[in-house]
């Protein structure tokens, strides 16, 4: 898995979930680029996917990110938060370029 020290490595500028969330598919993008998983009978997809596009019907840009992260079975009945359940995708060190600010 790739280990995150959330004092060192999440930028103080992430200060909205918002923010969090772009940062955490661009990071997950960025050190997965070629990784799949499948997702459906015959059905391969990128696990990371991140990118800003221009979106002409409001003239604004905006950053379209999707994550496929394989969960424990064992979330049907652990009782924990759901997201304790996220299986890792790689063992990929977190680039510094995401950790500054």
């Amino acid at each position: 898995m790739t280990a995150l020290n959330i004092s060192t490595d999440i930028p103080s500028q992430i200060n909205t979930l918002e923010k969090l969330a772009a940062w955490a598919n661009l990071a997950l993008a960025n050190i997965n680029p070629a990784l799949t998983a499948i997702e459906g009978v015959g059905y391969t997809e990128r696990t990371a996917q991140a990118g800003v596009f221009y979106v002409a019907a409001d003239n604004k840009y905006r950053l379209l990110g999707r994550s496929s992260i394989q969960m424990s079975p064992d979330y049907l009945a652990g009782g924990a938060k759901m997201w304790t359940y996220a299986q890792e995708l790689s063992n990929t060190a977190l680039p510094a370029t995401f950790k500054a600010n």
